[in-house]
């Protein structure tokens, strides 16, 4: 999901026990004890943002046991991935800068673990795993976007898939799925049973919904999860959350919630995005996205005719999210309705375009 779709606190079950400015205390205590584990106490983390996880940022100088440079140090939200999940995605970003590709590059701790569990006894927050990764340089794109952004974005896509078909992951790797049951069902789950998030769907929303969970599974069924089509992704490529541009070139970061999907699902992420906040509808970016992607990888054999299908996936996929997660946080349900309006409202939209 992206960095707005965190602000449903998940963040902690009980923080009405104490002040948020506690909280936000207690979490930067837990960012400084992590840093022990990595030889690196004697730096200050800066406060990003707490959308879910923490978010902080350190400067590392020369003579350290790390290269010098910025880094992202992560105080994961609990009870969202599970541990072998975040060292798995630290695996895959290894192999990925090892492939070439500017994403955040992992930094084991002293103990050489991508984790470090760092308790200081609170009830509230409890203990949190911790990552550091490298801070991605460059510019987030929130207006002016063109269709060279999309292009360039396109070409690293292509590069990802690339890396992700040809290699050989470790036996240990494990990340969520995002098939058709870790879209709509109980695979990644939200706390609460997929039955019941999709009958408290809004009656006006349901038709909509419903055909789209058949679509998607018609076109799943058909496309099978050969390598040609499936294989680890992103699963969450937006611009304005989760890329930057540096000189022009696109840096993903936030893989927080990569797993295994369809390639067709990385541009059906991005565009439908794009398009629902835009409100344009033309095919500029679309053709744009493919003629990066095939500048640096087969585009003709992964389920093109199925994007706009795939499309229509992702958007009901936040509906059933944000319909999911109000009912896991009652508190917090008021937030979720007009994200589900938004989407619902959507989903109809790109529905009738299709002609379904």
């Amino acid at each position: 999901m992206t960095i707005v779709e965190r602000t449903i606190s998940r963040v902690v079950s009980r923080l009405s026990e104490i002040t948020y400015r506690t909280f936000l205390r207690r979490v930067r205590e837990i960012a400084d004890k992590t840093l022990e584990a990595y030889g690196l106490d004697h730096l200050r983390p800066e406060f990003i943002t707490y959308t879910g996880n923490g978010l902080y940022r350190i400067t590392v100088g020369p003579g350290e046991r790390i290269p010098a440079g910025r880094y992202a140090l992560r105080v994961h939200q609990p009870n969202y991935m599970k541990p072998e999940y975040i060292d798995s995605e630290l695996d895959w970003l290894e192999a990925l800068t090892e492939y070439g590709l500017r994403v955040p590059r992992p930094i084991r701790n002293l103990n050489d673990d991508w984790i470090t569990v760092t308790d200081l006894g609170y009830d509230v927050p409890q203990k949190r795993n911790c990552t550091i990764v490298g801070w991605t340089e460059g510019r987030l794109l929130r207006k002016g976007v063109r269709p060279k952004h999309f292009r360039s974005l396109g070409r690293v896509m292509g590069e990802m898939h690339n890396q992700a078909r040809a290699w050989k992951a470790p036996k240990r790797f494990a990340r969520p799925a995002w098939d058709w049951e870790g879209l709509f069902g109980d695979g990644f789950g939200y706390g609460v049973s997929a039955s019941d998030a999709h009958e408290a769907i809004p009656k006006k929303y349901q038709d909509s919904f419903n055909r789209a969970l058949t679509l998607v599974r018609d076109a799943t069924d058909q496309m099978g999860k050969g390598k040609d089509v499936y294989g680890v992704i992103h699963a969450d490529l937006g611009l304005g959350d989760n890329v930057v541009f540096n000189q022009g070139e696109a840096r993903p970061f936030d893989f927080d919630d990569c797993g295994f999907g369809y390639w067709i699902f990385d541009f059906a992420v991005l565009l439908s995005q794009y398009m629902m906040d835009s409100h344009d509808l033309s095919s500029t970016m679309r053709d744009s996205l493919l003629e990066g992607y095939s500048d640096t990888a087969q585009a003709h054999d992964i389920g093109m005719e199925f994007l706009d299908t795939f499309m229509v996936a992702r958007i009901a996929q936040l509906v059933y999210f944000w319909q999911a997660s109000g009912l896991a946080n009652p508190r917090h349900i008021d937030q979720a309705r007009p994200e589900i309006e938004a989407y619902g409202k959507f989903l109809k939209h790109l529905l009738k375009g299709m002609g379904v």
